[in-house]
């Protein structure tokens, strides 16, 4: 099946610069939808609510996607945007959580109690990690993998990062800088999230 240039980019024919009313839609549309899903995913790892951070990105980047596709927008724009926008549902969370320890975190000690392998079939690879418990008893509710090699034992100690309000797990992974470092790349896709939105919008209209 073929399709023709108006159906996979819309049906945009006019010349020179954009009328400055499509411009504003197209940045409302596009900000709005970025925003809501960095938001959301930012604010459900920091406060300990990542489901709902990611169903509230979900159902942002779905309800652009209708709204684009109701205004005649581009197939392949549209495609874009949800591929995008799903892109951002799952991979800001885990930047997030980096930033949030990178933030507040507090580095504490912890001892092995266990040392698990992982043989990937298929691959020459073996892989460690340990589980773990604070000085105290106190199990620790995430594995250590970095700092867990071959040579790793029950009792040993080891080092991990911790978030003193408990809304995200520790990790013993090295953390960006600060923050801000840890939400420059989200910061940046989202971005061009907006900036896709908006060609879309644009284009949707002869």
């Amino acid at each position: 099946m073929v399709y023709d240039g108006a159906f996979l980019w819309g049906p945009a024919n006019f010349s020179g610069r954009p009328p400055g009313r499509l411009l504003v839609e197209g940045a409302v549309v596009g900000s709005a939808t970025a925003g809501v899903i960095a938001g959301a995913a930012v604010a459900g790892a920091s406060t300990g609510f990542g489901v709902a951070g990611a169903v509230g990105g979900v159902v942002a980047a779905l309800g652009s996607a209708a709204y684009l596709l109701a205004t005649n927008a581009g197939r392949a724009l549209v495609g874009a945007v949800v591929l995008l926008g799903g892109f951002l549902v799952w991979w800001v969370p885990g930047q997030a959580v980096q930033a949030v320890l990178a933030a507040r975190g507090v580095s504490r000690t912890v001892v092995v109690t266990e040392v698990h392998v992982h043989r990937y079939e298929g691959r020459d690879l073996v892989a460690y990690s340990c589980s773990a418990r604070l000085p105290d008893g106190t199990p620790v509710q995430a594995e250590a993998w970095r700092t867990c090699g071959a040579g790793a034992r029950p009792e040993q100690y080891l080092t991990m990062v911790f978030d003193p309000e408990g809304a995200v797990p520790p990790t013993d992974r090295v953390l960006p800088a600060s923050a801000v470092q840890g939400l420059a790349g989200p910061a940046a896709l989202s971005l061009g999230l907006a900036a896709l939105c908006c060609v879309a919008v644009i284009r949707s209209k002869p």
